[in-house]
This record gives structure tokens, sequence and C-alpha cells, in this order.
């Protein structure tokens, strides 16, 4: 791989979010087309300017060495071309103030515990009116049921910690099983959050995680932004999908933080060197709204894109 090649994708897209894709054009010519966003002024395509007889030597085709060594000289040349035509939305990435999701929402969610008393009147609510939609997330996901499960709606998050070799409570059983309830998922290739609720997976075609019941937003960003070899992660999509954030570029925190910190203590528990959740009271306040974070984003930006495709603000479904 060429240098140009490789800080297109590792530098730039990767880094942003933003899809590539090489190919060549009916003329035979290598373009790559670079997706940075929803909008149709955001897909750029760079063309070489070599067409297909730079693949003949008289009247001999290329050896297949020599047709790969051609093709990679190609893919460089328009990585270059992206690079110098990209520099302008490059520019005003690295322009954006570095954030993370709790700076981004640093307004407290209103939480319920799933098995405590208030909790079985908020799940009375939420069957006496159900939302539409809701986000889901998990912690521990390595074991079934998970250490943790996260159910955001707009105006609260119930989180719920399963009892060690038991079962998911009757209602988020029943929350998973009902298909007029849209539920929406930031999971990556490895759909772990939805394995370890009990979920079936598609035996091979994923692509149903872009409409409902059950939506994905790493696969419905790969159908509205271009699929990425690597996972998008939440930060990027809520990036994204929400116009209101421009000026903002959001990325995971670093090193010992609390968020590592959280996650550990989850993996610990999912592996059993530290004691399972008693109940959500086994958390602090501060790592049950970081734990309630991540569902209530996912929410919040399958909302964003939904309003962004549908063209009102209050929902609406067009297929999603």
């Amino acid at each position: 791989m060429g240098k140009s090649t490789q800080d297109l994708q590792q530098k730039v897209c990767q880094k942003y979010g933003w899809s590539y894709h090489y190919n060549k054009d009916t003329s035979g010519q290598w373009y790559v087309e670079v997706v940075a966003g929803m909008n149709i002024d955001n897909k750029y395509r760079f063309t070489s300017p070599n067409d297909n007889s730079s693949l003949q030597k008289g009247n001999k085709c290329l050896t297949k060495k020599q047709k790969d060594q051609h093709d990679k000289a190609e893919k460089e040349i328009v990585s270059a071309m992206a690079l110098e035509g990209l520099a302008p939305q490059i520019a005003h990435e690295e322009a954006k103030n570095c954030s993370q999701l709790s700076e981004i929402f640093p307004n407290p969610i209103q939480i319920y515990d799933s098995m405590n008393r208030q909790g079985v009147n908020i799940w009375k609510k939420f069957w006496t009116n159900p939302p539409q939609v809701v986000g889901i997330d998990t912690e521990g996901n390595q074991t079934s049921p998970p250490v943790l499960v996260q159910i955001s709606t707009p105006e609260y998050t119930i989180l719920e910690a399963p009892p060690k070799h038991k079962t998911l409570s009757s209602n988020l059983t029943r929350l998973l099983r009902d298909n007029t309830i849209t539920k929406i998922f930031c999971d990556n290739g490895s759909h772990a959050d939805k394995v370890a609720l009990g979920m079936d997976l598609p035996s091979s075609d994923l692509s149903e995680y872009a409409n409902p019941p059950i939506i994905d937003l790493e696969v419905l960003s790969g159908k509205l932004f271009g699929v990425t070899k690597v996972a998008r992660g939440l930060a990027k999509i809520v990036s994204m999908s929400m116009p209101e954030l421009s000026h903002v570029r959001i990325a995971k925190p670093r090193g010992t933080s609390q968020r590592f910190k959280n996650i550990g203590r989850f993996a610990l528990i999912e592996q059993g060197k530290a004691r399972p959740l008693r109940g959500v009271d086994d958390l602090s306040e501060r790592e049950q709204q970081y734990c309630a974070l991540d569902s209530w984003c996912t929410l919040q930006a399958y909302l964003s894109i939904r309003r962004r495709m549908v063209g009102e603000e209050d929902g609406g479904s067009a297929g999603l």
C-alpha cells in the first residue's frame, strides 16, 4: 500500500468515519469515491487521468504481477488526488473542538431501576403508551444475559442488572419480542449486544438491520454514509448524523479515564473476577449516567437520521 493510499484510508477516512471505495469506471479509469456524510454534497469522486491503454505493452497483456503493480499505482494516484481535493474538508475536521459524548450531552438522564418499585411503575407507564422506538445498549456483553442492559426512550432510561445465571425480566423480554417497537442498537460486527440478549441473528444478510423492527446504527450508517472496513463506533455516528454538532468532533476518551474504569469493572464481572451486581444501586450515580448515555445517544442519533430522511420533526417512518 502506497503512502497516499494509507493516509487516505487510515489518517482521514477511518479517523473521521468517512467511507472510501476504489473501482474502475466504464472506460477503465480508476477512481476513488469518498463519502463524508448524508448529503449529496458530502460525496466526492476522484478519477485517474490515465486510461486502460496503460495496461498494454504493445500487443502483449501485462502479467498478473504487473497488473497488480499497475492497479496499486493507480490507487496511489487517485488517493493523492483525493487528499488534495479534500484538503478543505480535512482542515474543517481538524479545526473542530474535540469533545466526549458526556461533554456534548451534559444534562443528567432520568434513570429508573427495572427491578425496584419505581421500575415496576415505569414499565407500567411504558406499556400504557409504548414508544415507537427505543435505544438499547449493554455492558458486559460477553455473557448472556449481559451484566447490564440500558433501554432509553426520549424521556428516560431504564437500567436492568439481570441476576447472575438468570434470565431477563419479563418486561425486557416482552420488549425484545415486540415488533411494533423499533429497537436501535449500535453494535459492532460481532453483534455482541444482540447475542447477549438472546436475539437470533440472520444467517448471512445483516442488511435487514437497516430497517425496523431492529436497526443497528453501524448497518444503517453503512447504507447512508458508505460501508467501512472498521466499525465507526457510536461517537463518529453521532457526529455524522447530527447537523447541530457540525462544530465538534466527538472522540472516545483516552487512557485511564472514567469510561475505561467503568468498562473494566463490567469486564471483571463477566469474567467472574468481581462480584456480580446485586442491582442498579451497586452502581454510583456517575456510573449509571455513563451507562445510560450510550443507549440515549444511540436513540438520539437514530432520531436525527430519521428526521433528516423524512423531512419532518415529529417522526413518520419512511422505512425507518
